[in-house]
């Protein structure tokens, strides 16, 4: 086997596969042509010969779909072509003409279907043998036809094995460029993804329980029904000890969820729930629970800002698009969104980093209005996929330079050539050959496909001349040669016109030609007409070997899209098994316990104790999710500092940029270096911790009176004692993707 035949990419696996079917389909379609001629030579006389070629174009058929043994096809062709020529007697006959190119095409069936380094010596040794039958059984055809079958059949086998090769080695280095390319995406959107979701955790926390302990804190019309005050912190509670179980933190509502839990009456329009159930399959439930958050941080800050009693929420399809408006009627606001009502991070962040549009609208005394607008579309797999035209360019220069070579070598080893037609017909390949190369050619279009079609039918014309039109030494006939031109046009991938206007052209040549030999040449004819077959025929299986490199290439990429979601999925499922541990480790013990308390009637909401409980608490939460989602490493590492520094009475100011750490071990490394200030630190006492991009990495500053010398520092670091307080500066490494 070759080292390439293995090969599990996406451009090799399509290419091998799509040269197995249409070789196995070539050779059904071939075993039509060949009963065709021996009923045309033969007669009814020729009906086992005809039964055989039918048989085996069957199971040829069933090869390239079914477990039928491919190996045994070539094999059979090669049977075939011996009873062919057997059978025929003359050597001029038309099923001697076609045994010739079944014996052809059971060569390069072999060198597509075998990939063996042994295929082509055992291509060689079956001509031999064919060569050495017919020399016993056709003493009277001479040696000049057995020789020609070997020279043919071992210039076929040898191009064939020697353009795959190097066409698959072409197809691996794709795919392993692709590989690398999509390994970079994949950790790419990975690494988004947990962004995105651990921001829409934080986002979850500041639209629940911050909000909630934020009315109660100030009082006022959000806490008047007491009841409902109840209600939103038993469902808070549960959102919170949802933390200490294993499930996610964020339960994706339906669409329907927009009209639910809210702090105000709201006036439904649009949609009803059947319609809006229907558009969820087109979302996915990421972004349908960021559509609810943001809708329901709307209805949040209408209750807490706008003094509006009632808020409007009407949901419409249109082009394509989810739209749905929020207005309320209350006081607005003028020019930006006020600090502190969440629209930034909750509506308009939150749409971005879900895939869609958020806008916000608000006048004095005229109310605010936010409009969401959602594509409906599922997820895409379209960054999966890889261009396969470089396949078709590719491939067609490659047998346009193949097929030019092996006539050069039938044309040196003595074919028959009557008015020395084969050296312009070569000249002619030659030529279509670099026009086909040239970049000033191939931006005109047109001219270079009229010249493309031009050149085939010149060089049917002279491959039939060579051969007097079918009347001397057809066995000798190049019929291959115009498939050169003509698979050219059909790499250049610029639309069907071209190549249909080529067949056109080339079949009423044919055509022409044939009602002119016919009368003074029957068998002439029929074999014109064979040999037509042979071009159009293989050019029919290249173009269906076009399409079949395309349709292999997106089923893989379907494959490997949906690989990656489940890949996807699971990397998503850990990081939430970290969340996890992140949010456990935040200290909210104290905040599920105020919320329950006030659940259940233990703590009236409007009591002045439970209010600067409530306020407290809400400035705690509020430090927390100051930390940015997007440090996947630190903000999971460096969230229980702040608790812990709570617990020793420690004023922590935890200042960090948007950068995050490399891996897990490096924001390990950070958070124990703020422990041990944190631990140095009297209680009462104040420590900064700082952490920015300095160069290709990131330094943490700590500065306070219990900062202490560094233990084991794994890069460069700096301390100094500045009067009453210390000042310490660390390395780490920053996250490459990040730094990217």
């Amino acid at each position: 086997m070759t080292p390439l035949a293995g090969a599990a990419g996406r451009a090799t696996g399509s290419l091998v596969e799509s040269v197995r079917r249409a070789a196995l389909t070539a050779a059904a379609g071939w075993q039509l042509v060949m009963a065709l001629a021996t009923f045309a030579s033969l007669g009814l006389a020729g009906w086992p010969l005809m039964a055989a070629q039918l048989c085996l174009g069957a199971a040829s058929l069933l090869a390239a779909w079914r477990s039928v043994p491919a190996p045994a096809i070539p094999i059979g062709m090669t049977l075939v072509a011996l009873w062919g020529f057997l059978a025929g007697g003359d050597i001029d006959s038309t099923v001697v003409f076609a045994s010739c190119w079944e014996m052809n095409f059971a060569g390069c069936v072999a060198g597509l279907l075998l990939l063996r380094r042994s295929t082509v010596p055992l291509i060689i040794l079956m001509a031999l043998a064919s060569c050495t039958t017919m020399l016993l059984a056709r003493p009277g055809w001479g040696f000049q036809f057995p020789i020609a079958v070997v020279v043919t059949q071992t210039s076929i086998i040898v191009a064939v094995r020697v353009g795959l090769a190097w066409l698959l080695r072409l197809a691996n280095d794709a795919d392993a460029e692709a590989a690398v390319v999509e390994d970079a995406k994949r950790r790419t959107e990975i690494a988004r993804r947990k962004s995105v979701q651990l921001a829409e955790e934080t986002r979850v926390l500041h639209d629940t329980a911050i909000n909630t302990l934020g009315a109660i804190a100030n009082g006022g019309a959000g806490v008047a029904d007491q009841q409902q005050v109840r209600d939103q912190c038993a469902r808070d509670v549960l959102l919170l000890s949802g933390l200490h179980g294993e499930r996610p933190f964020v339960e994706h509502a339906g669409l329907r969820g927009m009209f639910e839990q809210q702090r105000l009456p709201v006036a439904r329009t649009g949609l009803e729930d059947e319609a809006l159930e229907h558009l969820e399959k087109m979302l996915t439930a990421s972004v349908t629970g960021a559509v609810v958050g943001c809708v329901r941080e709307a209805v949040t800050n209408a209750a807490k800002h706008s003094g509006a009693d009632l808020v409007r929420i009407d949901a419409t399809e249109s082009d394509g698009r989810l739209v749905i408006t929020v207005q309320d009627s209350g006081s607005g606001f003028a020019g930006p969104a006020p600090g502190g009502r969440g629209i930034e991070s909750s509506i308009v962040r939150r749409a971005a980093d879900n895939g869609f549009q958020a806008g916000v609208a608000s006048s004095p005394g005229a109310g605010t209005t936010v409009t969401l607008t959602v594509a409906l579309q599922p997820e895409s797999a379209e960054w999966f996929r890889r261009p396969v035209g470089f396949l078709h360019h590719k491939t067609g220069e490659l047998w346009g330079l193949g097929v030019t070579a092996v006539s050069v070598i039938l044309t040196l080893g003595g074919g028959t050539d009557h008015y020395l037609a084969l050296y312009p017909m070569i000249g002619v390949m030659a030529l279509a050959w670099f026009a086909s190369r040239s970049p000033r050619l191939r931006r005109t279009g047109l001219l270079l496909h009229a010249l493309l079609i031009a050149a085939t039918c010149a060089v049917f014309f002279l491959s039939a001349a060579a051969t007097a039109f079918g009347q001397d030494g057809v066995v000798h006939w190049q019929a291959l040669a115009p498939t050169g031109p003509f698979i050219l046009l059909l790499s250049l991938r610029t639309g069907r016109n071209g190549p249909l206007w080529g067949a056109v052209a080339w079949a009423v040549l044919v055509t022409a030609m044939a009602v002119t030999i016919y009368p003074s040449s029957g068998a002439g004819g029929q074999i014109l007409i064979i040999a037509a077959c042979v071009g159009l025929g293989f050019s029919a299986v290249w173009a269906r070997f076009q399409h079949l490199v395309e349709e292999l290439s997106e089923e893989a990429s379907r494959s490997q899209h949906l690989a990656f979601v489940a890949n996807l999925r699971t990397e998503l499922a850990t990081a939430a098994r970290l969340g996890y541990q992140r949010w456990l480790g935040a200290g909210l013990e104290s905040a599920v316990q105020l919320l329950q308390e006030i659940a259940d009637g233990g703590r009236p909401a409007h009591e002045p104790s439970t209010r600067e409980r409530c306020g407290t608490e809400e400035l705690y939460l509020r430090q927390l999710v100051q930390i940015s989602p997007e440090l996947v490493h630190l903000s999971r590492a460096l969230m229980p500092t702040l608790k812990n520094a709570r617990d020793h009475g420690v004023e922590l100011a935890l200042r960090l940029g948007g950068t995050d750490v490399a891996d897990e071990e490096a924001a390990g490394a950070v958070a124990r270096e703020v422990y041990r200030g944190i631990s140095g630190t009297p209680p009462g006492g104040a420590l900064t911790a700082s952490l920015f991009p300095m160069g290709d990495s990131l330094q943490l500053t700590l500065i306070g009176p219990g900062v202490a010398p560094p233990e084991d520092p794994a890069g460069p670091s700096r301390y100094e004692q500045l009067g009453a307080v210390n000042l310490l500066e660390l390395r780490y490494p920053q996250s490459p993707v990040m730094a990217g």
